[in-house]
């Protein structure tokens, strides 16, 4: 796809932009509100926040990321465009709670999309294999941060999150390996609606569900990740959380995205990026 220019993107996907200026306000969290999502951090190990976003934001998207699907063309490419990077910066607030106001971007992002029996996120992973929260005499200290956005309604019949709680992380003493079988036993699903926040410290592990036979309605999603700024990058090199990258440089940053990622995504996927 790295012959393709900005005019070709825009012509395939006209209610989204390249390199438009961001105009989209942040969006306000009090801090009640904060406390009560960061004692899920602490506690939990998660975030599960009801719908922030509008069906009017997250309309464009979905659509660009169902032509995409049917023209064969990863659902990772959504983000040639501006609307999924500022999504994400909408949520400024939320972010820099965790991780203080210098946050950075880290060079990973995936966006997903299926809708047949079979589909199925990623198989449970971590994020980052270090520990990534920190208790500084009783304050804590977050080093990095993954941010999940369902764009259609996430059910356990459609795909939906799955995470270890904390409280259950002993069982992968026995189960290093993280089997799926032997996890969902201690899982916690995280049905979604529509524009919802999801996201947990990157140590925490997860996994996405199953499409089912019946299942009403695709699952479509998008994730960014985030570093606080005072460690040195888990993946160099940082990138401006103000600002997404250039169209050059989106373009290189989806194909690099398959190199790390290519024993985990779909095998359409697969075949796609092996025939660039």
């Amino acid at each position: 796809m790295s012959n393709l220019s900005k005019e070709d993107w825009t012509s395939l996907c006209p209610e989204l932009t390249i390199e438009a200026a961001n105009t989209l306000p942040q969006i306000d969290f009090t801090d009640d509100r904060l406390d009560d999502i960061a004692r899920g951090v602490w506690g939990n190990g998660f975030i599960h926040e009801k719908p922030v976003f509008s069906q009017e934001q997250l309309q464009p998207l979905l659509k660009a990321l169902t032509l995409l699907q049917a023209k064969g063309i990863p659902p990772v490419y959504l983000y040639v465009f501006d609307q999924p990077w500022y999504l994400f910066k909408q949520l400024n607030q939320l972010i820099a709670h965790f991780l203080g106001d210098e946050y950075a971007l880290l060079p990973n992002l995936w966006a997903w999309y299926f809708d047949a029996p079979g589909e199925r996120g990623w198989r449970p992973h971590q994020d980052c294999h270090l520990e990534t929260v920190f208790d500084l005499g009783g304050d804590k200290m977050l080093m990095s941060l993954s941010l999940w956005i369902p764009l259609t309604d996430c059910t356990e019949e459609n795909g939906c999150m799955f995470v270890l709680p904390r409280d259950k992380e002993h069982v992968l003493q026995d189960n290093p390996d993280m089997e799926q079988a032997l996890l969902e036993p201690y899982a916690q699903s995280l049905p979604a609606a529509a524009g919802s926040v999801l996201g947990w410290p990157q140590d925490l592990v997860h996994w996405g569900g199953t499409f089912k036979e019946g299942a009403a309605l695709s699952r479509a999603s998008l994730s960014l990740e985030f570093q606080n700024t005072a460690f040195d990058p888990l993946v160099a090199p940082f990138l401006d959380a103000g600002a997404p990258p250039v169209f050059q440089e989106r373009l290189g940053l989806i194909q690099r995205q398959y190199e790390k990622y290519k024993h985990i995504v779909s095998e359409n996927e697969v075949r796609f990026f092996a025939e660039k």
